[in-house]
């Protein structure tokens, strides 16, 4: 596929105003829309001609080969990012963007994970004010109970956080984080391994109090199994809103026996204790709530969902948004999709992808020329307003960008060697 120019924006309608959609995606959603139009960017290494697309945060081993060790907890790989961002924190730890992500030490043992967070002033992490902390490792989580037995934490993954802006800088529950925790005895193959989704809270985003499990969540009978039983629910995003009623919301992925995927929509009061429910128009009891389309890019399954509420300039609700994860039947590779609702329950997808792999012509080989995954938006508190730091635009002058969409690539490589997995950066207008 063609290189994206960081200048040259990544339609997320291609076609604009003659792209219609026909079929479309999504168990309750509202019907298939015009592409909404939408730039995205790649950010790139500018101190390069013609510059290239660049990952904000790699692998410890790629970004300090001197110093780095194997037993570095993400010296192997970088996955899963969730940004946030808190301007209030500017004064006190001198930086205002946290990014949370999984890593992991070693290709041996790719299912042992540990959450890290690195902090910055800048959406793009250069400089770090914080770097590569671990925030939740095995070592931190309590066992799993099945029919009265434990089972050892294995990895924690998948983070996804919340800052309540409400609360003081620097005092306990500012961060609540929640994670897929994975569980299986030492010697038995991942594949027996169990998932679970836990919670926990941070005063300043580094120190996390034990995690607890979250109810409500646990695959089971409530799923509907008619496309295959479920096997895993992962990857949740969590969004905290103003409602007095269950203010909590939550997408997560629901893995399949039979390979496929969907997102299921959750509910809470607390953040801890949670109900899954429908769209609010399909009416079956905990189908999911967003399938991929037939015949497109997300046929397959969708994976890794990242929730988000886009707001004006008042705060308003102007629309909630979801990217994630597709995978077709035609191509075994991922791309980023994207759907919207308005109400946050019934969602309606479109049948292209946002943002696609770069070429894989470029050598050496760029890092996202093969599978993007794992989405996390945020829209930064700048917008409306102009990047003062724009290192491209000498003047100052640039708008700063409506959308931070932070996605995990890997490289196309020779089946003989190792992909690893490195998180990047595009802004959208």
């Amino acid at each position: 596929m063609p290189d994206h120019g960081y200048r040259a924006p990544l339609l997320l309608s291609l076609g604009l105003a003659a792209a219609f959609i026909s079929g479309g995606c999504g168990g309750g959603g509202t019907p298939p829309q015009q592409q909404p139009v939408l730039d995205l960017s790649k950010h790139r290494d500018s101190n390069v001609i013609p510059p290239r697309v660049v990952p904000v945060l790699s692998d410890r081993a790629t970004a300090d080969p001197i110093n780095s060790v194997p037993a570095d907890f993400d010296f192997h790989e970088v996955d899963s990012p969730c940004a946030l961002e808190d301007p209030s924190r500017q004064p006190i730890f001198g930086d205002r963007f946290l990014l949370f992500y999984e890593g992991s030490c070693c290709a041996t043992a790719p299912h042992d994970y540990a959450i890290g967070v690195v902090t910055s002033p800048e959406e793009d992490f250069n400089p770090l004010v914080t770097d590569r902390t671990i925030v939740m490792s095995p070592a931190s989580m309590p066992p799993l109970i099945v029919n009265g037995t434990p089972i050892d934490p294995r990895g924690a993954a998948d983070p996804t956080v919340v800052v309540d802006h409400g609360s003081l800088v620097n005092t306990a529950g500012r961060y609540q984080m929640w994670f897929e925790g994975t569980y299986g005895s030492a010697g038995t193959p991942s594949e027996t391994w169990q998932s679970a989704i836990l919670t926990c809270t941070s005063a300043d985003g580094i120190s996390w109090t034990v995690p607890t499990f979250c109810s409500g969540l646990e695959p089971g009978p409530a799923f509907d199994p008619t496309s295959g039983s479920v096997v895993r629910v992962a990857d949740p995003s969590v969004v905290k809103t103003s409602a007095i009623t269950d203010p909590y919301r939550m997408a997560f992925e629901v893995e399949r026996s039979d390979g496929s995927s969907v997102i299921g929509m959750a509910f809470s009061n607390d953040g801890s204790a949670w109900t899954i429910r429908d769209g609010v128009l399909s009416g079956a009891p905990a189908g999911p709530s967003f399938s991929g389309g037939p015949g497109t890019f997300d046929d397959l399954a969708i994976h890794s969902p990242s929730l988000a509420r886009e707001t004006d300039a008042q705060g308003n609700l102007v629309e909630w948004m979801m990217f994630y994860e597709g995978r077709g039947f035609l191509d075994n590779d991922t791309v980023i999709g994207y759907a919207t609702s308005l109400d946050g329950y019934s969602w309606s997808g479109f049948n292209l992808a946002v943002l696609t792999s770069s070429s894989d012509l470029v050598s050496p080989i760029l890092f996202d020329s093969d599978d993007l995954k794992q989405p996390s938006m945020i829209q930064p508190s700048q917008y409306p307003g102009i990047d003062e730091n724009d290192p491209l635009d000498p003047n100052d002058d640039t708008p700063y960008p409506r959308f931070l969409l932070y996605y995990t690539g890997d490289g196309e490589e020779p089946l003989v060697a190792d992909r690893v997995n490195r998180i990047g950066l595009a802004t959208g207008s």
